[in-house]
């Protein structure tokens, strides 16, 4: 069972008593994680809107949404975090990125008797198992199955307005010196697909691969674009860069700026981020409005 084997995977019950897979007369215990620290702000948002948010005991400094996660105590980074600001908030379940830099802090965390859950933050896919993954572990199966039916659903309406256009041309601006942009190994890669783009590098298979002047001159992107924070002020045009003026979107300002706070997020809010994309890449067509998000109940 899915709830047997996540509970062998990070030490939780997300079991409640009545499950299937209980025997007869067996006494289940119910472990679903109630003291959350949530690592990664996409987890935050997934658990806010799983109608868990009231489980979150600490979040990264930087899950500030939705805007209720302000109002959850502040642990500082994501990545090799501080141990002594998680333990203190008494979490019976941390959420982290999965990949080196967090091994040592999984393994720490086991030894203090806390379970922890990695969770991947690459692709579509890994969305998909880890808004599952958080509402087994907080109990709350049927609001990850139906917060996953709308995301999948609020995609495929952008999918289905940007069917048959041209595609645009894209270079994503991650990085400015080395450049520093998108493969295919990024979600990032799939929401350009989604808007009607074509990622210019979306041959390469890294989530974030460095590439040189030459290549982007050589890709010939035909829009450029740039994630920068909602309240911040480009102080790096692209112009002013040393042989970007050769770049054909750079010479036709062709230059998109998009919230980084939206696109940087793998959670719930990612069919909001790809019509945004589908805007600035395609300001002719004539694109849906998604429903607002189901209130969903975590209940317990």
């Amino acid at each position: 069972m899915a709830c047997a084997a996540l509970a062998v995977g990070i030490g939780l019950g997300a079991c409640s008593p009545g499950a299937d897979d209980a025997g007869a007369g067996e006494e289940v215990v119910d472990r679903r994680a109630r003291r959350v620290v949530s690592l990664i702000p996409a987890a935050t948002e997934i658990l806010f809107a799983l109608g868990a948010g009231n489980r979150l005991v600490g979040r990264t400094r930087w899950g500030v949404h939705p805007p209720e996660a302000v109002g959850v105590p502040d642990v500082g980074d994501g990545i090799r975090p501080s141990l002594e600001a998680v333990i203190a908030r008494s979490p019976d379940l941390v959420v982290l990125f999965e990949g080196p830099d967090n091994e040592g802090v999984a393994a720490r965390l086991a030894d203090l008797g806390v379970a922890s859950l990695s969770l991947r933050h690459n692709s579509l896919a890994d969305l998909r198992r880890n808004v599952v993954a958080l509402g087994e572990a907080v109990g709350c199966p049927a609001a990850a199955a139906a917060l996953d039916a709308r995301i999948a659903a609020d995609l495929g309406a952008v999918a289905e307005a940007t069917r048959g256009v041209d595609r645009v041309r894209v270079y994503y601006d991650v990085w400015a010196d080395p450049p520093m942009t998108i493969g295919r190994g990024s979600f990032l890669d799939s929401l350009i697909a989604l808007a009607g783009g074509r990622n210019v590098f979306g041959h390469l298979e890294r989530p974030s691969p460095r590439v040189g002047l030459e290549a982007i001159v050589a890709g010939d992107p035909d829009v450029i674009v740039r994630p920068i924070r909602a309240d911040a002020v480009d102080d790096a045009p692209l112009g002013e860069r040393a042989g970007w003026e050769t770049i054909r979107a750079v010479a036709t300002n062709r230059i998109v700026y998009i919230d980084a706070d939206l696109l940087g997020r793998l959670g719930p809010r990612v069919g909001e981020a790809a019509l945004g994309l589908a805007a600035a890449l395609h300001p002719e067509l004539r694109l849906p409005s998604l429903p607002p998000p189901e209130r969903l109940a975590c209940p317990g």
